[in-house]
């Protein structure tokens, strides 16, 4: 999924929202904004257009808390804002909501590592990922550690975060993949705050699954050597042994290039290329992100005439946008064990991307089977088309509703 940083905001509608300085033009003209195509798209999912295109100061977002760090603590810090944990999500994945007038980058409990902004119907796919409390039959043990887990599409790299506190320290891996160089920059300086850097991570001893990431192409990724790029349990031992010292030198660098190639996951050899499956693969994938409220308001912003997505109103596009999430699930599911889990997901409203996408592999994949899920009753989380699969609609009258979100998760069967 390409996103930003992960501070996302649901808009919330308030009896201002006509004089906000974006409400320049009735909703009636800004509606007109919209392509006929796109207006009809999010008519057809059940989003109402005029609501969608409301920006206003009464917004949320949300937070998930550095588990390293004091949780009461945390929380003190935002005083006013007073923090709401989420209704429909449990606790122990530390997500709030606070409101959207808070600016996070600029507050104490951001810039010291306290708390990351992340979409909670984001995290909502990781906690469908390594827990069984939203099967809604629960069946299957959760394996013992360590664990081996897989993210592809991993950037901005906040998912690795997460699943990274929830494995804990107990000789797991967590493997990140993307392949963009800027998006793994990105994955690197996220995990150096949150898993390396002493000041912003709040661990003084090792704590959490070791990160490793890897610029690749997710669609062939263990089908050849490859480089690992970052690995946090290694950058983690470099801080310490350097101080105050914030680049390596050359001979340190060399060092860490041949260490990195020793601990690779992905090793070629005679007999071609190896490397262990995983017990938990996450898809994200790459979509063309509409049930994003904040990125249609940015386009908005940006529009000079009509605001268009082709990748969902251009056939041809749309296909191949397909056809490149069909790649990256079946790349997934290659990867799994017998016996293990795989979550797919996307920030997109499409049935095209989603349930099409879930069909395709399990019509594909004769050992693959749906575990079908289920959350607290809430008016924006429905069943996907497909039994068992959840959609999170992107709502502006309910202040717990993260952006526009699917997840499904699937088994692999073990055999003997």
């Amino acid at each position: 999924m390409t996103m930003d940083s992960g501070e996302w905001s649901v808009l919330i509608p308030s009896p201002s929202t006509i004089h906000h300085p974006f409400a320049i033009m009735s909703n009636q003209d800004k509606s007109s904004i919209l392509s006929p195509e796109l207006k009809a798209f999010y008519e057809s999912h059940s989003v109402n257009v005029e609501s969608l295109l409301v920006e206003n100061d009464a917004s949320v977002r949300f937070i998930r808390l550095n588990p390293r760090f004091d949780k009461t603590e945390t929380l003190s810090l935002f005083q006013e804002a007073k923090p709401m944990s989420i209704p429909w999500l449990h606790d122990k994945f530390g997500f709030y909501a606070i409101p959207g007038s808070i600016k996070l980058q600029q507050s104490e409990s951001f810039r010291s590592g306290r708390v990351y902004g992340m979409d909670v119907s984001s995290g909502a796919a990781v906690a469908v990922l390594l827990s069984s409390l939203y099967d809604k039959e629960p069946q299957f043990e959760e394996r013992p550690a360590p664990r081996r887990v897989l993210d592809i599409c991993c950037a901005p790299g906040l998912k690795l975060c997460m699943i990274s506190d929830l494995l804990g320290e107990n000789n797991s891996t967590v493997v990140g993949v993307d392949i963009s160089e800027s998006r793994i920059f990105l994955c690197k300086n996220i995990i150096k705050k949150y898993h390396v850097d002493t000041q912003t991570s709040g661990k003084t001893i090792d704590t959490g699954a070791t990160i490793r990431l890897y610029c690749e192409d997710g669609v062939t990724f263990g089908t050849k050597t490859a480089d690992l790029v970052f690995d946090s349990q290694g950058a983690f031992e470099e801080t310490k042994t350097a101080g105050k010292r914030k680049r390596m030198n050359k001979s340190a660098r060399a060092r860490e290039r041949k260490r990195l190639k020793l601990i690779s996951d992905v090793k070629g050899n005679d007999s071609g290329t190896s490397m262990e499956p995983f017990d938990c693969v996450l898809v994200d994938a790459e979509c063309s992100t509409d049930g994003s409220l904040k990125h249609v308001q940015q386009q908005l912003k940006k529009a000079n005439d009509k605001v268009e997505n082709q990748q969902l109103t251009d056939e041809k596009q749309l296909e191949d946008l397909v056809q490149l999430q069909k790649r990256l699930v079946a790349s997934g599911y290659r990867l799994l064990k017998p016996g293990g889990i795989l979550v797919y997901s996307t920030c997109s409203l499409s049935s095209a991307q989603n349930e099409g996408v879930v069909q395709w592999l399990l019509d594909k994949e004769k050992d693959a089977f749906l575990i079908p899920l289920e959350f607290d009753k809430e008016k924006f989380i429905i069943e996907g088309s497909i039994a068992g699969t959840v959609r999170f609609v992107p709502s502006t009258t309910d202040y717990f509703c993260g952006g526009g979100f699917f997840v499904a998760k699937i088994g692999k069967k073990s055999f003997g």
